[in-house]
Order: structure tokens, then sequence, then C-alpha cells
């Protein structure tokens, strides 16, 4: 085996058991030891492909958004697409990947402060399409006299912030995933229609 090839696995083999390491345990609960031991890998040999524990957990986190990403891409026509297609490509997605939807959640909701650049720039694709989506479904409705749809997307990141900002708060029932996607759906439905039905 070319030299070349075993880096490449050896650098795969670490990221996918930290991978599950921190989607089970989060960033702060997360233990190189533990991803060491459960891989039978030598802290020399990770610590030579990563500098440190969060290299790692950014390596991880940009990982889950790339696949998520891709996948939603893959999956959506991104002209065309509703708030119900769009929520239930991700849950579909996160069904095939339960590490992918907690690590999403965990890094969502809790994310460590100190890594917060580095982890806007792993959302930054993400984020992009996400953007796009809003954009194409914001152009074909009649907004507020005086919105556009630039101060719309601004609002709707606003009101994910505040989603974000209660499920820190709140119970750990609350903070399980399937929970955590109930209410993105539910609030961006909101934020988007508002709350009374009119005829």
């Amino acid at each position: 085996m070319k030299q070349e090839e075993k880096n490449r696995k050896s650098r795969e083999h670490i990221l996918n058991c930290a991978f599950s390491e921190f989607a089970e345990q989060g960033y702060r609960g997360a233990s190189v030891n533990t991803v060491c031991a459960a891989g039978h890998i030598s802290k020399g040999l990770l610590y030579h492909y990563y500098k440190d524990k969060d290299a790692l957990y950014l390596a991880c986190v940009e990982r889950c958004f790339r696949e998520l990403t891709g996948a939603l891409k893959e999956r959506l026509d991104v002209k065309t697409v509703t708030p119900d297609q769009y929520f239930s490509v991700r849950l579909e997605f996160f069904g095939e990947h339960p590490e992918h939807q907690a690590l999403f959640c965990d890094t969502v909701v809790n994310p460590p402060k100190h890594l917060s650049e580095q982890l806007a720039a792993c959302r930054e694709p993400f984020d992009a399409l996400n953007e796009a989506m809003l954009t194409a479904l914001l152009e074909k409705e009649t907004l507020a006299d005086g919105l556009t749809v630039p101060d719309a997307i601004r609002q709707l990141r606003v009101f994910e912030d505040c989603v974000s900002s209660y499920l820190k708060n709140a119970d750990p029932q609350a903070r399980q995933t399937q929970q955590h996607n109930l209410l993105c759906r539910q609030t961006f439905q909101t934020m988007l229609y508002g709350l009374i039905a009119r005829n």
C-alpha cells in the first residue's frame, strides 16, 4: 500500500472514531483519550494528523455540514423547494445518518464559543444554500410593506438564533434531536406565515 493511501486511511479512521465520539458526547463531553481507545489509535498518530481536540472537532463538523449540504443539493430543486420539502429531506438525511443529526444539533445549539469563527466557516456552504432557497421562496411571495428579501432573511436568521438560545437553556428532552427538528420546522413556518390564520 502506498504511503499516501495509508495516510488517507489513517486520517479517515481517526475521523470516523472522532465523529462518533463528538456526536454522542458533544464537544464538551468528548475526549481524545476515548477516541484513541475506541479506535485502537495511538495519541502520537492522532496528533500527527490533527493538532488537537479543536482541530479534530472542526474536521468532524466540516464533514457533517458538507455531507448534509450535498444531500440537500442532490435531493432538492433550489428554485422550487417548499419549506415542507426542505425539512422532510433534512429529516430523511438525518434518519439515514443519526450521528450527523446529533453533531449538527450540538453544533447549532451548544457551540464552543472559542471556535465561533471556524464553525461559521464550516457552515458557510450550508448557510449559502439555505439563503438561496429562502431567496427563491420569498421572491414568489408578497412581503410586508417596506420589507425586502434580504431583510426577511436577516429576520429569519435572528429567529433561528432565538430558537438555538431557547434550546440551549431548555430541559434535556427539548434538546433531543427530533424535538430540535420539530421546533425548527414549526418556528420557521410561524416566522414565515404567522400565528393567526387569515381568510
